[in-house]
């Protein structure tokens, strides 16, 4: 009997160190704060709209509740470019002081919060002006200086150098911008194959009441007042290239494929239903065709933006 009570009593005690300990663990905090990048390859797509702004942030780690407000020092370390570890084979330019601005020197964590930012607004007449703003091109590396926390988390290495655990103290935002009529457009209109006399020889229409169910193009950014895209009529493997006068909406049809010839017309843009309206002709294989089309966009262009990473 008393062996038995014993057991139990052995049992009982392994219960509740069981169950104490966990529990210890989830209600206290960790030995010491820290603070990180969660990315060190962020890439930023920007919509060329009148306010181009991205935030910059860092995560507050090692407390199970933020209680005051942590301060995070950052600078601009161009030196993260040149650093092939880094970069690997990618060739980044230091995007250039006067194409943006921090809406803040320091980065504060607030109370109650794990996260702390800054907002970075680029100044859009100088970066979109800028033909290689368009691709994976700038870039702007930045890295923790100091911070009210107990540590960064600057990784942990061995003796030979090798990481154990990769540094999370920097970050290397690329940016580009998208113009603000690229996106996908559901296409609707009528092409006429017509003869030497103007006789109409044949055509083609897609104009579906149900819009979804019309044929779409990709309208991709050339530059922040151009777009080409993804086809010409019924054609696909050409493109036009569509240029905006945002002060007339007026817009102007071009081509360089390789095939299209002859390519005249006109058309406008709707800012508000976002929607283009063409009339061109061209010729293809010695045949002559017009077009009449109306493009309307999907989706705004930066509701098909993803997280991404160079």
């Amino acid at each position: 009997m008393k062996k038995y009570f014993k057991n139990i009593g052995l049992i009982l005690a392994l219960i509740h160190f069981l169950a104490c300990s966990p529990y210890e663990e989830f209600i206290t905090d960790f030995d010491f704060s820290i603070v990180y990048f969660g990315t060190q390859r962020p890439l930023r797509t920007i919509v060329a709209y009148d306010d181009m702004n991205f935030k910059v942030g860092v995560a507050l780690g090692g407390k199970r509740t933020n209680e005051v407000n942590e301060i995070v020092e950052f600078e601009v370390d161009p030196s993260l470019l040149s650093d092939s570890d880094i970069v690997g084979n990618n060739e980044f330019e230091l995007l250039p002081q006067e194409y943006y601005a921090f809406s803040n020197d320091v980065m504060v964590v607030n109370a109650g919060t794990f996260i702390g930012d800054v907002t970075v607004t680029l100044n859009r007449d100088a970066f979109t002006d800028d033909p290689l703003a368009t691709g994976n091109h700038y870039a702007l590396p930045i890295r923790i200086t100091n911070t009210s926390t107990d540590s960064v988390a600057v990784g942990v290495f061995d003796e030979t150098g090798n990481a154990i655990t990769a540094p999370k103290d920097y970050t290397i935002v690329v940016v580009k911008y998208i113009s603000p009529l690229h996106g996908t457009y559901y296409k609707q209109g009528i092409q006429v194959e017509v003869g030497n006399d103007g006789e109409v020889i044949g055509e083609e229409e897609y104009n579906n009441p149900d819009i979804i169910r019309n044929p779409t193009w990709n309208l991709a950014t050339i530059n922040r007042f151009s777009v080409s895209t993804s086809g010409v009529g019924t054609f696909g493997n050409v493109a036009l290239i569509l240029s905006l006068d945002e002060e007339s909406n007026e817009v102007s049809v071009s081509s360089e494929s390789p095939g299209i010839f002859g390519l005249s017309g006109t058309g406008t843009y709707d800012p508000e239903n976002r929607t283009f309206d063409l009339e061109y002709s061209f010729q293809r294989e010695g045949r002559q065709y017009e077009v009449t089309e109306l493009l309307t966009i999907r989706q705004a262009p930066e509701n098909d933006l993803r997280f991404e990473e160079w």
